[in-house]
């Protein structure tokens, strides 16, 4: 659990937490959605531009997780630390990505073998849990460098790791000859490359380290944060709409600074929230990297009973992404009395939640 330093940050951290947890769902729902439904070329941009725009959860949850270690750990970290770590995501990510592979070869018929799809996809990130990499990458650098990040100047370090990340975000989507670089010698899915997210994990380091001093700026200046983002979301329609940037991967070089700035507004609006109890969002937070990790597979499977009303552009969504959800946070529930629940679904407190309001031991 966290400790004593977070507690008093616990409620909006979670909070935020749970909305991009949220999010994340209804990006992948509407992947669906676009993929099977024929709409006009109007409206299909419409709903491409929109979700384009809640991308930034994906990149969101990742710097969260940094930001949570640097809060907690400023000066020393504990023993054990990458380990323990290990235990609570990369379990999760292989029990889980294992039945997703066995879905994917038994129920959608795939000609490749179960161990060739797992070798193929698993082991090298290619699917959608590919975001656990780049965590478990996160903690690592954080290990061997936040002594020397401590000691730097904030704003050079967040300079250079932008011009990085954004370089090598633009010519993995523009430049045939990196990405095919790339494709031949890293040995993972590109998508779990750390250049894509080294600026995320610079800007979830200082965050966590000078949060009270972060946090107090942009209540200050909300005026601000809100007219750059306004700003940002323009250049990022006009990249979709002129420069024919419609790929829909959390990755795009052009939501970097959108993402960063999504967070903060975010995490303002969490802020205001954690003064009221929100029990739906707080439970969603607490099993957040569950859902991440599972829902994928709820919408797969509810898609086919909501199918249709696919011709109902809003039906169709929110009923999908109730059920599934709803799948996903009961599986969790059911899970969690389970020897050992916590390493298929994290680190958690739904049991002693529920024994709790039962007054049981």
């Amino acid at each position: 659990m966290l400790d004593g330093v977070l507690m008093n940050r616990k409620h909006e951290i979670t909070y935020a937490r749970a909305i991009f947890c949220l999010i994340i769902v209804a990006v992948h729902i509407l992947s669906n959605y676009l993929r099977d439904v024929e709409l006009q070329d109007s409206n299909r941009m419409i709903v491409l531009s929109f979700q384009i725009l809640i991308l930034f959860a994906t990149p969101c949850f990742i710097i969260l997780s940094e930001s949570l270690i640097s809060m907690v750990y400023k000066d020393k970290l504990p023993q054990n630390f990458l380990l323990k770590r290990f235990k609570y995501i990369m379990i999760p990510y292989f029990l889980i990505g294992s039945f997703y592979i066995y879905t994917k070869y038994e129920v959608e018929g795939n000609k490749e073998t179960y161990w060739q799809l797992y070798k193929d996809q698993l082991l090298i990130g290619n699917w959608y849990g590919w975001f656990v990499i780049v965590i478990f990458q996160f903690y690592i650098l954080h290990m061997l460098f936040h002594k020397a990040l401590s000691k730097s100047n904030p704003f050079i370090i967040l300079m250079i790791s932008f011009v990085i990340s954004f370089t090598h975000s633009f010519l993995m989507y523009d430049n045939e000859t990196y990405i095919h670089w790339w494709n031949e010698y890293y040995p993972l899915f590109h998508r779990t490359s750390i250049l894509y997210w080294l600026f995320y994990f610079v800007f979830g380091f200082y965050l966590g380290r000078y949060y009270n001093e972060v946090l107090a700026f942009i209540e200050k200046r909300y005026i601000w944060l809100v007219s750059s983002l306004a700003v940002v979301i323009m250049s990022i329609i006009y990249s979709i709409y002129q420069n024919d940037v419609t790929v829909v991967q959390s990755n795009r070089y052009d939501i970097l600074l959108y993402s960063v700035l999504a967070f903060l507004f975010i995490l303002l609006i969490a802020k205001k929230l954690a003064k009221f109890d929100i029990s739906f969002l707080y439970f969603i937070g607490e099993i957040s990297f569950f859902i991440y990790l599972t829902h994928k597979i709820m919408v797969y499977y509810m898609a086919k009973y909501t199918f249709h009303f696919i011709d109902q552009f809003f039906i169709y969504n929110i009923a999908t992404y109730l059920f599934a959800l709803s799948l996903s946070v009961g599986l969790a529930v059911i899970l969690s009395f389970l020897p050992f629940s916590r390493f298929l679904i994290g680190r958690n407190s739904i049991n002693s939640m529920i024994k709790g309001n039962y007054n049981m031991r």
